[in-house]
């Protein structure tokens, strides 16, 4: 009697215990699946963004729909998952899962803002110009892509490509006039960009030359019909740009999870500001006391090339590589993937004016990062060759490749792209990400990376500022006290900056609503979190293991890092 007393109770308690984890576990299994559903949906409205996620399906290699019915029906197909994602008990998720299920709820909110109320995919022609371009560049620059395979998937990519440039007539109807003309200088960039990949195949398979031409011919008449296209626009009514305040609230709210709204944030940008300008003016104060240093004479090598431009950069992006390691900034995988400097594609220079990062994507087998730098001319004369030669020698190049290499931008997208979870991996929040970057900065110079010399320091300080002045642009842009030339004689103003720099800055800022407050708001946040984590972890605190957890999240909003260690999620 005793004995079957004992049984019942412990079979009672082991069902007790189990059925929240089996319950736990069910909800886990349904998340992750309403989650490859978003996932496959993205990725069949827009193939083009699969394969910058690194999947080279067959069935997405055609290009995506922006008519009004592909953007109902897209709209309509998310309002679906996210119905079937309120359904998920979150009570009985673990506390990463959680965070999952506020990541995929805010990707979805985030979408359908755009679809239903943002000009950026309903009138936008660089969103054509750009998905055109992108759908072959993608494949070009895969590493795990055999150059059959890319040939292969290029061609039938190129099929569909008239059939997309010309629905572009029923699409745009009152583009902004600066969309216009960044569409327009793009499309001309790629003619010349899809004759290079067209004289590169028909090198690789002379067999298959007239099959290869008479594609890229067709392409190339659809390029510039759509260029006719865009000098009719230019003559027509023209809308706004701006995001509007509204959607810039909700973008606040929805992409990052912040509590302010665009009021506040611009107040906070211009203190930031006034702070960052005040410091700089200190430092430079200091520095200015200093002696020059024009270094020591150096005899500048007549073979001094292009290429050995390139190989200094990666010489620089190895050393900041080591010096995370041992100087135990943060763990760095045996197995990471390379990052390799390339010179920005002509057609991107519009848009990018300095350094940048073009990660792979998550699901990309081969895990290389291209770094872009500035253009480089073809041939370098004497005065050139020691310009580039001195720039190399003095190191100057650090910052950038803190920023965009180690144990920025590369680092963290790398670990990011090795998460369990494919929602986790398909997050690439700017404000994480950019914040990081921004965060690194600075950080790894108080860590002894750049030396002691102040001048290094002003030049740290003068990033901040910039950033600074980044949050303030970005929110008048978009919420329409700044019109576009407003924005860029402020702003170079501001800096003391070259206007054709500028300009090109805020063309970007235009296309990007709060990507540019991303990294200084990404930053601060991240501050916060080292000074909870520090007060939480006592004298068990180390910088490397503040640094490993906050990696160890990945590219996700600081925001959603900061309430999981307070406990809030």
């Amino acid at each position: 009697m005793c004995k079957t007393w004992f049984i019942t109770v412990m079979l009672l308690l082991a069902v007790a215990i189990l059925n929240p984890l089996m319950g736990q576990d069910t909800e886990e299994a349904k998340l992750q699946a309403i989650g490859e559903k978003y996932r496959y949906q993205s990725f069949s409205f827009d193939p083009v963004y699969a394969t910058e996620m690194g999947d080279y399906s067959p069935e997405y290699m055609y290009y995506p729909g922006y008519s009004k019915r592909s953007l109902k029906k897209q709209a309509a197909a998310l309002k679906s998952i996210q119905k079937q994602l309120r359904k998920i008990k979150q009570e009985k998720l673990s506390i990463d899962s959680r965070i999952d299920y506020l990541l995929l709820q805010g990707n979805i909110r985030t979408n359908l803002l755009f679809l239903e109320r943002s000009l950026l995919i309903r009138d936008n022609p660089k969103l054509f110009s750009s998905t055109a371009i992108n759908g072959i560049y993608y494949l070009l620059i895969s590493p795990s892509l055999s150059d059959s395979l890319k040939l292969e998937y290029i061609l039938s990519r190129l099929t569909d490509l008239p059939r997309f440039l010309t629905s572009a007539r029923k699409s745009l109807k009152a583009p902004p006039l600066l969309w216009i003309l960044l569409s327009e200088k793009e499309t001309e960039t790629s003619l010349a960009f899809f004759n290079e990949v067209a004289t590169h195949f028909t090198s690789q398979f002379p067999a298959r030359q007239v099959e290869i031409e008479a594609a890229f011919t067709e392409v190339a008449t659809a390029l510039e019909g759509f260029i006719d296209l865009l000098d009719v626009l230019k003559l027509e009514e023209h809308k706004s740009f701006a995001f509007g305040k509204e959607n810039y609230n909700r973008l606040l709210r929805e992409e990052h999870f912040l509590d302010f709204d665009a009021d506040s944030l611009l107040h906070l940008g211009e203190i930031w500001l006034e702070r960052a300008m005040t410091k700089y003016d200190s430092v430079k104060a200091i520095c200015d006391t200093l002696p020059l240093t024009n270094g020591p004479t150096c005899f500048i090598p007549r073979s001094f090339s292009r290429a050995d431009i390139l190989d200094y950069f990666q010489w620089e992006i190895n050393q900041s590589r080591s010096w995370v390691q041992e100087s135990h900034f943060a763990a760095v995988p045996p197995d990471i993937g390379d990052c390799i400097p390339v010179e920005t594609p002509k057609f991107l220079r519009n848009i990018i004016g300095g350094i940048a990062y073009q990660p792979p994507g998550p699901f990309e087998p081969v895990q290389t990062g291209l770094f872009y730098v500035r253009p480089l001319p073809d041939s370098l004369d004497e005065t050139s060759r020691s310009a580039f030669f001195r720039y190399a020698v003095k190191r100057g190049f650090k910052g950038s490749t803190v920023h965009e290499a180690y144990p920025g931008h590369h680092l963290q997208i790398q670990l990011a792209n090795r998460h369990s979870s494919p929602i986790r991996r398909l997050q690439h929040n700017n404000m994480g990400m950019e914040g990081w970057a921004l965060y690194c900065e600075e950080t790894v110079y108080e860590h002894g990376f750049y030396g002691d010399d102040p001048r290094t320091y002003l030049g740290i300080l003068g990033g901040v500022l910039f950033r600074a002045a980044r949050i303030v642009v970005d929110v008048k842009l978009h919420t329409g006290q700044f019109t576009y030339q407003e924005a860029v004689d402020w702003m170079a103003a501001k800096l003391d900056a070259s206007v054709g720099f500028i300009e090109i800055e805020v063309s970007r800022y235009t296309l990007n609503p709060t990507q540019p407050i991303s990294y200084l708001v990404g930053k601060n946040l991240i501050l916060e979190i080292h000074d909870l984590y520090r007060s939480r972890q006592g004298d068990a605190y180390s910088p490397q293991a503040f640094h490993d957890m906050l990696l160890g999240n990945r590219s996700i909003p600081p925001v959603l890092i900061y309430k999981k260690l307070a406990g809030e999620i």
